[in-house]
């Protein structure tokens, strides 16, 4: 058993972030980091932000290459339905149509001529099948994922319990980041005893 830094399990949020420890074995989510999309007693869904395919997204959805960072690559989201896509913007500001959700869904709605809906913030989810037009120009950057990671009823929450994540609030800049380095950046802008984590070794056996 890998013995790391445990801090108080935080239920999470729409727009937070899930780190794995070092205590998580699955390999589908090692050393990754998870934006959560939605989190709801039913269960929830995210997108692993900080793995990338060989495939740009200007290539994989040509008609939207317009929106996406010059060079980013399709991310790979996670293990469910990975032959699936799914896109998160960031904004400059959020979109001015914005429409709330009844209280206690766990997420935001937000109509920029129906291809975005506000997640948290800055960040949206954005509709590929919609026409990119439709999008406002306060949405500056979109990135696509093909899969997502998904849990049950309870199951998350388990796994948070066993030390496997911690929850942390995100950034917008979360999304166009360092694919690379992402999972040590947002541990070392947290406060210990978290931070201490950010330098923690590929293989401890070897340090």
């Amino acid at each position: 058993m890998v013995e790391v830094v445990v801090t108080p399990v935080r239920v999470p949020s729409a727009g937070d972030l899930l780190v794995a420890t070092p205590r998580l074995v699955d390999p589908n989510f090692d050393r990754t980091v998870v934006f959560v999309i939605e989190h709801q007693q039913e269960g929830t869904l995210g997108v692993v932000i900080n793995r990338a395919s060989d495939i740009s997204c200007a290539s994989a959805v040509p008609r939207w290459s317009s929106r996406f960072t010059e060079g980013a690559a399709v991310g790979l989201g996670g293990p469910v339905e990975p032959q699936g896509l799914l896109a998160l913007g960031t904004a400059a500001a959020p979109p001015a149509a914005q429409a709330q959700q009844p209280e206690g869904t766990g997420t935001e709605s937000s109509e920029a001529g129906g291809a975005w809906r506000t997640v948290n913030g800055e960040v949206g989810l954005v509709d590929l099948t919609a026409d990119p037009s439709e999008l406002e120009a306060e949405v500056v950057a979109v990135r696509i994922y093909g899969g997502h990671a998904g849990w049950g009823p309870g199951q998350l929450r388990g796994e948070l319990q066993a030390g496997c994540w911690w929850v942390f609030d995100s950034t917008p800049g979360d999304l166009t980041a360092d694919a690379t380095t992402l999972w040590y950046d947002v541990l070392a802008r947290q406060s210990p005893p978290a931070r201490l984590l950010a330098h923690y070794p590929d293989d401890p056996a070897l340090n």
